[in-house]
């Protein structure tokens, strides 16, 4: 690593005490250990970004969104999710986050208290439900009616 001194230099800080001091001088709000590796942090950031380099902060978790590393919905989550809306309608989600947080009714079940301890009540709330896929009726029912009400002028 070397010293702050060196680091300086190759960011391009110049030599002088005014220069140094003005680098510094953002850091002055932060009490002693946090200053000094704020600074640091931001003299590797200023190197990596002068010599080209991607940057030197190590990455906590690779910067995964959280929704990303909880783990995905059970076929049985997703049927009693699907359920909890046809039952409660429109407002399904802020129904069934007030009988999370305590609310009445308490009809979640063991399957959505489940879910709402290992994904909790904000998951929900960025939660959609999946399209439904069309049946079969639903695909032939427009067919047929086109073709009877097709040609019948011939």
């Amino acid at each position: 690593m070397g010293t702050i001194g060196d680091l300086e230099r190759r960011s391009g800080i110049g030599p002088s005490p005014a220069e140094r001091t003005a680098f510094w001088q953002q850091f002055h709000h932060l009490d002693g250990q946090a200053c000094l590796d704020a600074g640091v942090a931001e003299l590797r950031r200023m190197i990596a970004a002068k010599e080209g380099l991607a940057e030197v902060i190590p990455n906590r978790r690779g910067r995964v969104p959280k929704r990303e590393r909880l783990p995905p919905l059970t076929a049985e989550q997703k049927t009693g999710l699907q359920a909890y809306a046809v039952r409660h309608g429109r407002r399904w989600k802020s129904i069934l986050d007030n009988v999370w947080m305590g609310g009445a009714l308490y009809d979640d079940g063991g399957t959505l208290r489940g879910l709402r301890n290992t994904h909790g009540p904000s998951w929900l709330q960025s939660y959609r439900l999946p399209k439904p896929k069309p049946s079969a009726e639903t695909l032939i029912a427009p067919i047929e009616h086109e073709a009877s009400s097709g040609n019948d002028d011939v």
